[in-house]
């Protein structure tokens, strides 16, 4: 009798840890999938993209995990920041990607190299302008780089004929949004150093989806912090930040969930 009653006590403890576990996910609030991003360095003040780096450049990333801070105190000098966890990702399904800002933060607002490819052409979509925040189905004003000379740009397409004026690209005559590229566009981690096509500024760390800061232009010479970065696809948050385990309790009930179902299975052996 006291044998049946502690196996009772086990079955009911081991429903109650694995159902409640359903209920307490689905009673907590929704919270974004986080994502680890990594720095690394592209391209010194000299145009080399090989290390050694120049010593005054410089990107670290943030105790969170969730940005960076980056100096390129000289024109040319440019570094990344990256992830490989949205690689295979249809670019056309991208909502928005948003950051806060250190007030003290100078020169121009990071950006974003991305990665793309149907599976055997390759490009870099960059965004220019504001950007932050904003509607990424409905923004036109998107470049593309690193495509190799004389590549034909209609597979980025769903339909119409690509172009590319004054760097943007366009479909027949004016400029795109993401809606408008084809359904087997995805990120991925590029086509590696040395590839046709692939210029000193290309992001070089083997990640899909990059925040770049520093470049040519005397206006991205500065320095800058960012945190709190998340991005958006379709209907889920991505957010950077240190993919942790899960919490000691969330072990607890797991195991006494477990341990009640062995102890079931034992006394119907």
């Amino acid at each position: 009798m006291k044998t049946n009653f502690i196996l009772k006590k086990c079955k009911a403890l081991a429903f109650a840890a694995t159902t409640g576990l359903g209920l307490l996910a689905l009673s907590l609030p929704s919270h974004a999938t986080t994502i680890d991003f990594d720095t690394f360095y592209i391209r010194n003040n000299d145009g080399s993209i090989v290390a050694p780096y120049d010593s005054d450049m410089v990107i670290t990333e943030n105790v969170a995990g969730d940005g960076f801070h980056a100096e390129t105190p000289r024109s040319g000098q440019k570094v990344g920041y990256g992830t490989g966890a949205l690689d295979g990702l249809k670019l056309n399904t991208f909502n928005s990607v948003n950051w806060t800002t250190d007030p003290s933060a100078t020169g121009n607002h990071p950006y974003l190299n991305m990665w793309v490819t149907d599976g055997t052409n390759y490009a870099v979509i960059s965004s220019e302008n504001a950007y932050m925040g904003t509607d990424f189905q409905t923004r036109n004003q998107w470049k593309v780089f690193e495509f190799g000379a004389g590549t034909n740009l209609d597979w980025l397409l769903d339909s119409g004929t690509a172009s590319r004026v004054s760097q943007y690209l366009r479909k027949d005559g004016n400029n795109v949004t993401l809606a408008d590229l084809n359904d087997s566009v995805v990120l991925y981690g590029g086509p590696g150093v040395g590839a046709t096509g692939v210029g000193t500024g290309a992001p070089q760390g083997g990640f899909g989806f990059n925040v770049i800061f520093g470049d040519t232009a005397a206006n991205f010479i500065g320095q800058y912090d960012i945190a709190n970065l998340t991005v958006t696809v379709a209907s889920e948050t991505f957010s950077a930040g240190t993919v942790g385990v899960p919490e000691p309790a969330t072990f607890a009930l797991l195991g006494l969930g477990l341990f009640g179902i062995r102890l079931s299975r034992r006394k119907a052996a």
